[in-house]
């Protein structure tokens, strides 16, 4: 067998996998609205977004019921984490206009699951279609979170560690700082802020340290997500998540370094 028919036959396998990936799975949940009535019969699809020359990949569509609620669950095969997003289509406010407004939403990170079926599913809240997209932000409603703990660094307490408390955005906006601050000499912190979005909000803890640092450079990131239970409406939150006692000496999943905190 020639060197070349060799190579090719090893390099099978690979090419196979690419075309094959994994199952991964998304879902969304809502309700559309036209100013103060229910928008009925709107087309919504959900899409694994495909950047380059390759067409978005298309995981379930349908449209409102009579109360503008919708569900669509849906999953494809991709090899790298999938970048989940809903376009609803629409005629809301749309005057004279030949086409339908189309309104994209991504779909966070932390809702996409492993398999056929998402674990959890999205939840956009009440949308009014009738808002302009660039304006959804301005308008929003005022929503907040707080977040409380002991960081250690080993068996002692880390002082003086930058902790901040963020609203994650997807697609070209940053993050929504909410709050910052520095733990104590005991080691402890609390953060609690607010942000208007129009969306439900998906708070996280950014800790930024170095213990167990071998890199001088940058600091060691680590991101805690705030379970949607401790959202809460209106500039104060109603509860604080405590994530109990710290160890930054650990490695976690999704760590990383930042440099430019």
């Amino acid at each position: 067998m020639s060197t070349k028919l060799l190579l090719s036959v090893l390099l099978l396998p690979a090419s196979t996998l690419a075309l094959i990936g994994r199952d991964q799975s998304a879902g969304v949940e809502g309700i559309l609205m036209c100013g103060t009535g229910p928008a009925k019969d709107v087309l919504v699809k959900l899409y694994d977004d495909d950047s380059g020359i390759d067409t978005d990949d298309l995981m379930a569509e349908g449209t409102t019921d009579s109360k503008g609620y919708f569900r669509v669950v849906g999953y494809t095969d991709e090899i790298t984490n999938i970048d989940v997003k809903l376009n609803i289509y629409h005629d809301c406010d749309d005057g004279l206009t030949p086409c339908q407004r189309k309104i994209t939403i991504w779909v966070p990170d932390r809702y996409v699951s492993s398999g056929k079926t998402p674990t959890r599913i999205y939840n956009i809240g009440t949308y009014d279609l009738s808002l302009k997209v660039k304006n959804v932000t301005l308008i929003g409603r005022t929503q907040s979170a707080g977040v409380r703990g002991y960081l250690m660094c080993g068996n002692k307490p880390a002082a003086n560690v930058l902790v901040k408390l963020y609203d994650d955005d997807r697609g070209v906006d940053a993050d929504d700082l909410m709050a910052e601050g520095r733990t104590d000499s005991r080691g402890h912190f609390q953060l609690q802020g607010h942000t208007d979005e129009f969306t439900k909000i998906d708070p996280k803890l950014n800790i930024y340290h170095d213990c167990e640092n071998t890199n001088a450079l940058c600091k060691r990131k680590v991101t805690f997500w705030i379970p949607d239970d401790y959202i809460s409406s209106g500039e104060t939150p109603s509860k604080i998540y405590d994530v109990g006692s710290i160890n930054l000496a650990l490695k976690y999943d999704g760590e990383t370094h930042d440099c430019l905190h």
